[in-house]
Order: structure tokens, then sequence, then C-alpha cells
């Protein structure tokens, strides 16, 4: 029954007028015909009906045979991807039968178009979505290999720049030195010049004095001969009053 089930569902793909083009310009009606959408829907529909057991292996390599067939070399590895995780969720769903009542979801033969509409989304997301942003990730990243580069390569200006900065400080440095020299002989030799005009004001100054004070020392020496010549006299006349 499964099979029958299978080859209803490939066949019923345009009930609904589900026929839109896809990457290779095959329909919905002839990628349903695929053997490899066949097969997997059979996986599917057994591993409902717990009529076999699906093994990851076995639902990896249905899906990765759908995506092949249908997209050709424009499969990614993230279509296969998406491709499993369909296949798995489609198992895990509740078993679709017309004669049970009261299921909150039920499932037709349309598997293989939610398959491919699934397939289409990925293919979608990848053309709108994904490699836009990777195309900015790499162009930026291109760019910061370019400036990461370019600050390599000048390293050698750096270095130039680092040595004439240094050289200028040098410069500055022997400048300032000289200048520093220069204003300290400068300042030593007005020292010198102000050091001996006080040296010469107070020798002249202490020339005066000494000449007052030789002055001053004769005539203190001259009244002291005259005061001892009349007290020599005096005392003469007091211990020898009278004369031979």
């Amino acid at each position: 029954m499964a099979a029958v089930a299978a080859s209803a569902m490939a066949s019923s793909l345009t009930v609904k007028g589900l026929n839109g083009s896809l990457v290779s310009g095959k329909s919905l009606r002839s990628a349903a015909k695929l053997p490899s959408v066949v097969s997997a829907a059979r996986l599917v529909c057994d591993a409902r009906e717990n009529k076999a057991v699906a093994s990851p292996a076995t639902i990896a390599s249905a899906a990765s045979s759908v995506v092949e067939s249908v997209f050709g070399e424009k499969a990614t590895r993230q279509m296969q991807y998406s491709a499993i995780v369909a296949m798995n969720a489609m198992i895990a769903m509740p078993a679709f039968a017309e004669e049970e009542k009261g299921k909150i979801f039920d499932f037709n033969l349309t598997l293989p178009i939610i398959t491919v509409q699934f397939l289409l989304l990925m293919v979608l997301l990848d053309n709108v979505w994904f490699k836009p942003v990777s195309k900015v990730m790499d162009s930026r990243d291109e760019d910061i290999r370019k400036k990461l580069i370019g600050v390599r390569d000048n390293s050698g200006e750096l270095k130039e720049l680092q040595s004439q900065a240094e050289a200028l400080i040098k410069t500055a440095r022997a400048e300032a030195s000289g200048q520093m020299n220069k204003m300290k002989k400068e300042v030593a030799a007005e020292l010198d010049a102000k050091l001996q005009a006080y040296r010469a004001r107070i020798e002249k100054e202490l020339e005066s004095s000494l000449a007052n004070l030789a002055t001053q020392k004769e005539a203190t020496l001259k009244s002291l001969d005259s005061q001892v010549s009349a007290l020599s006299d005096e005392i003469v006349n007091k211990v020898i009053p009278f004369k031979a």
C-alpha cells in the first residue's frame, strides 16, 4: 500500500496547480516523477505506517539523492541538511488515514509537494539572504585584510618617522643645552662684574677708613707725647722739689 501511495503521491503533484519552475527548469510535475523523489516518498510512507525502520543513514541518503536529482550541480550541503530535517519531520508527524476521524493534522498525498516547496524555500533563502550576506562578509574580510597588509607595509615609514622624531628630539636637546650653557655663562659674567664692583667699593672704603685711623693715631700719639712730657715734669717737680 505504501508503494501505491507513493506512486499516487508523485502523480498528483499538480492537483492544486502547483507547477512552478525549479532552478534547473524542471516543473513540479517532472520533479515529482523523479525516482529519488518517489523513493523518498515511499520511505516516508513506510516509516509512518511502521512497515520499515528508517535509519538516519537511510534518511540522509534519500534526502541527498532528492536534492542532487532536483538541483543538480547547484545543490549545497545546507540544502541536504534541510531535506534531512524535512524528511524526519514528515516521518514524525501523525500517520494519515482517511478512515480515521478527529485528527488534528490530516495529511493527504502531497508530501512530495511539501518537500519540493521546502527545497525551493532553501534555494530562495540561499539566493536572497545567505549569498548576499556572505558576499558582504567576504568583502568586509577583504577590506580588513587589505588594511592589515597596508599597516604592515607602513612599518618602514613608521620607522623612518620614528628616526626623524628621535633626530628632532636630539637636536632640540642639543639646542636647549647650548642655550642653558650660554645663559650660565652670561649669568656668571654678570655676577663676576657685580662682585668686582662690590669688591672695589669695599676696598676703597677700607682704604679710606685705614687712612682716617692712621690720622687719628698720629694725632693721638702727638697729644699723648705732650701729655707724657707734662706729666713727667710734674712728677719730677714733686719728687725732687729742690734743684741743685
